[in-house]
């Protein structure tokens, strides 16, 4: 039986893992020095990795959707007082195991982020779950409240 051996010329080409696509990343700053590489990238990713460029391979990340929750205030306009944001993400050069994992990143507009594991997102969202069952009941006893003082007047 004979072997047969691809030409020196020919690179052969790792599998690419399920969930997973060829992504272009542009490396080192716009110009004539920067170079257009191509990295598995999980397919819940949603970064531009040409338009959000990175001087080396190891900083980059890829992260999905942000979805975010504002809480604005009568005093504040449009403004919110509050936004809370919520995303998924993964490192794959951190020398950190949890941060090479997908993981969920929550943040406040702020300059920390919380990085939770799947299960500590879980937690979270029944915490904030029960926070939303308050919210309704406050606003239930403000209304009703509104509503006794406004009777009461007339």
């Amino acid at each position: 039986m004979s072997t047969t051996v691809p030409p020196a010329s020919v690179h052969t080409f790792p599998a690419i893992a399920p969930g997973h696509h060829l992504a272009p990343v542009a490396l080192g700053a716009p110009g004539s020095e920067q170079k257009i590489v191509f990295v598995p990238c999980p397919d819940w990713c949603t970064t531009n990795h040409i338009a959000e460029w990175v001087h080396f391979l190891e900083d980059l990340d890829h992260t999905g959707d942000e979805y975010a929750v504002h809480v604005g205030s009568f005093f504040n306009g449009d403004k919110p007082v509050y936004s809370l944001t919520s995303s998924v993400g993964l490192d794959p050069m951190s020398p950190d195991p949890q941060m090479r994992a997908a993981h969920v990143i929550v943040g406040d507009e702020g300059s920390v982020d919380a990085y939770l594991t799947p299960d500590m997102a879980v937690q979270a969202a029944g915490d904030l779950e029960k926070l939303a069952a308050k919210l309704r009941e406050h606003a239930r006893t403000a209304r009703l409240h509104n509503a006794h003082e406004s009777g009461a007047a007339a």
